[in-house]
């Protein structure tokens, strides 16, 4: 048999054992776990009404050590539920991203936020590796938190590009969307699944419950390297498309300087590019 011929039935065999190999890997939700992924977010309802248990609210020193520590549970209201917002952090080149939600609620009291990032379970031994992500070494997790939590450690902490971006939804749309978000999350409280990072990753799991899934393919550059999502978004008209696209980044990009972590207006200094004049109070000038 050629030297060719040897060479092809080789690496075919070792891709047989590696897919056999993955075919035997079993989830887990037993831990140990990263100390801010030690438990999982679920919502239970009652009608119009809903809790979410074990919402995050970490707050982390220079060096990413956590300083507290409180999961806590908290209640909302469907008929509050107003909008939600896209975001992505840039935490590497080529586009290496990660993308999150943020609903907001329209309450009484002002403006209530809940953020929602879906990510790789990491032991406390491990390191987020993207080539890594691809072999079933990492489960995934629903991660419902406050925004000081999941959008503080990566734009003041890490130092992350972080964008926020408005996206245009109807009433009915954006509850069938953050109901099935709820279902995902709640599915995996119960139930472990593997964490991918082509196929199962923190875009994909937006993309499938929205109408985009339809329209996108996942060899699509923009699916496979997160930080060019918000090209799709823009492309649809999901996110503001009436001024240019650079544009509309520059008003989504998150100044740490303008939004204190502690601060009760953190998550309107967060949106400073996109009401300016609300901004100028906020901060005083």
């Amino acid at each position: 048999m050629p030297f060719y011929r040897r060479k092809r039935f080789f690496a075919l065999g070792i891709a047989a054992l590696l897919f056999a190999w993955l075919q035997f890997q079993v989830p887990s939700n037993e831990g140990p776990w990263n100390h801010a992924q030690v438990r999982t977010s679920w919502v239970e309802f009652d009608d119009r009404r809903l809790t979410v248990h074990n919402l995050r609210d970490f707050r982390y020193a220079a060096d990413l050590r956590a300083v507290s520590a409180d999961y806590v549970d908290q209640d909302f209201n469907l008929d509050n539920l107003q909008r939600v917002w896209f975001g992505l952090s840039h935490f590497g080149p080529r586009g290496l991203a990660h993308s999150f939600l943020s609903f907001e609620f329209d309450t009484p009291d002002g403006l209530r936020y809940l953020a929602l990032s879906i990510e790789a379970r990491l032991r406390p031994d491990q390191k987020y590796k993207p080539l890594v992500g691809m072999f079933r070494r990492y489960t995934k997790i629903s991660v419902f938190s406050t925004e000081q939590d999941v959008i503080g450690l990566r734009s003041h902490m890490r130092g992350e590009r972080v964008l926020l971006y408005p996206v245009d939804s109807t009433r009915e749309k954006l509850e069938t969307f953050f109901r099935a978000m709820v279902n995902d999350a709640n599915a995996l409280h119960e139930e472990p699944a593997f964490y991918n990072t082509v196929l199962d990753n923190c875009l994909t799991n937006l993309l499938k419950n929205t109408a985009l899934a339809d329209n996108l393919s996942f060899g699509d550059l923009r699916v496979l390297l997160p930080g060019r999502s918000d090209r799709i978004t823009y492309a649809f008209d999901i996110t503001p498309s009436d001024l240019p696209f650079d544009k509309a980044r520059e008003r989504a990009t998150i100044d740490p300087a303008h939004a204190e972590i502690n601060d009760d207006n953190f998550s309107a200094s967060l949106r400073c590019g996109w009401a300016a004049e609300a901004c100028i109070s906020l901060n005083g000038l």
